[in-house]
C-alpha cells in the first residue's frame, strides 16, 4: 500500500517496530499523537508529513515542544530504515498498515471514536468487509459454552448471513472461535479484531482458509507478533464495538471495556447474555438482556439496527 507523507509520519510516530516494544523511544499513544498532530497543523508546516527534515531545535521552535518531547519525536521520525524492513516483513504474510490518512481508513472509526480513533492499525484479508454492516459476537476464553449458547450463536450467524451482515469477533478461543467456525460452515464473512497474536492467528487453518477465499479480515492495533494481554483486549474492544451495528456479549470478566462502550455509545445496540452472572453489571447499565433466540425473535430485534433514528436507551443519560 502506498502512503502519503502524513501517513508515513504517522507510522513512524505511533508504530511499535518490535513485539516487545524494545525501542530507542516509546511510540506516541493516540492521545499524544493527537496533541502532536494539532501542534503540527497550527505551525507553519501544516501537517506532520512536512516535519521530517526538522531537527530537535526545529521541533522545539515551530511546534513549541519541550526538549524531551522534541528529542522523542525526532528519534521516532528517524526510524525510516527500521520501518521499511518491518513493512516488508509484514507484507510477506499479506499484512498491511492502514493509517488515518489513507482512503481505506474506516470512516466509521472516525465517527464513533473521534479523537480516540487509532492513527494506524494492521490488517490482513479482504478490506471490503469493513464496509458491510456487522454483528459483534463477544466472549472471553476459559468460559464453558453451554448448548444454549451454542444454539444462540448459530442463530445469530445464520441470521447475519441471511440479512447480509458480517460477523465481528475478538478471535479468542470459546465464543469467538465458535462463531468463526459457523461463519465458515454457513458461508458468511468474518472480521476478527485481535488483542495480540495476529501472525499466529493467521496461521490457523480455518482462518487461513477464510482469508484465502476473501471471506475474512483480521485487524490489530498491536505489532503482529505481540502477545495477547488484557490492556490490548481493551483497546481491541473499542474498535470492535465501533465497527459493529449491534454487539452480543455472551461473557466477560468486566475488564474489557464494555461499560465504556455503553457509556460512550460506541455501539448503538449492545446485548448481554442474561444467564451469565458476570454480565449483570452490563445489564444494570442498560445493555439489553437476551437468552436463547429463535429466528423470529432475531428478526424482530434486528429491525432496530436498520432504523437510523432508533438508539438504545443509556442509563448514563439519566445521570
Amino acid at each position: 500500500m502506498a502512503h502519503t507523507d502524513d501517513g508515513y509520519a504517522a507510522m513512524l510516530l505511533t508504530m511499535a517496530l518490535s513485539p516487545n516494544k524494545e525501542e530507542y523511544a516509546r511510540p506516541l499513544s493516540t492521545a499524544e499523537f493527537r496533541r502532536f498532530e494539532a501542534a503540527a497543523r497550527e505551525s507553519r508546516y501544516h501537517g506532520i508529513g512536512s516535519l521530517m527534515d526538522l531537527d530537535i531545535s526545529g521541533l522545539m521552535i515551530y511546534l513549541g515542544l519541550p526538549e524531551e518531547e522534541a528529542y522523542r519525536a525526532y528519534t521516532l521520525m528517524h526510524r525510516g530504515v527500521q520501518l521499511t524492513y518491518a513493512l516488508e516483513g509484514f507484507a510477506e504474510q499479506g499484512i498491511e498498515v492502514v493509517t488515518q490518512y489513507d482512503e481505506e481508513y474506516p470512516e466509521r472509526l472516525r465517527r464513533k471514536l473521534g479523537a480516540a480513533a487509532p492513527p494506524a492499525f494492521y490488517r490482513c484479508g479482504n478490506a471490503a468487509l469493513l464496509n458491510r454492516p456487522s454483528l459483534a459476537i463477544v466472549g472471553i476464553s476459559g468460559v464453558r459454552t453451554t448448548p444454549q449458547v451454542r444454539q444462540t450463536i448459530e442463530t445469530l450467524v445464520r441470521g447475519a448471513v441471511a440479512r447480509g451482515y458480517g460477523i465481528l469477533t475478538g478471535g479468542e478461543p470459546g465464543v469467538s472461535r465458535m462463531a468463526a467456525g459457523l461463519v465458515s460452515e454457513l458461508g458468511g464473512s468474518l472480521v476478527d479484531v485481535l488483542g495480540g497474536g495476529m501472525r499466529e492467528h493467521l496461521k490457523d487453518d480455518g482462518i487461513a482458509a477464510l482469508v484465502g477465499r476473501g471471506s475474512a479480515l483480521a485487524l490489530s492495533l498491536e505489532h503482529p507478533d505481540a502477545m495477547f494481554t488484557v490492556p490490548h483486549a481493551i483497546a481491541r474492544n473499542r474498535l470492535l464495538f465501533a465497527l459493529a451495528d449491534a454487539a452480543f456479549i455472551f461473557n466477560t470478566d468486566g475488564r474489557r471495556g464494555e461499560l465504556e462502550a455503553l457509556q460512550n455509545r460506541t455501539c448503538d445496540w449492545i446485548y448481554a447474555w442474561e444467564d451469565y452472572a458476570g454480565n449483570k453489571p452490563l445489564i444494570a447499565r442498560s445493555a439489553v438482556p437476551f437468552g436463547t433466540l429463535s429466528d423470529a425473535e432475531l428478526a424482530d430485534i434486528s429491525r432496530h439496527w436498520d432504523s437510523s433514528g432508533s438508539q438504545q436507551m443509556n442509563m448514563f443519560d439519566l445521570l
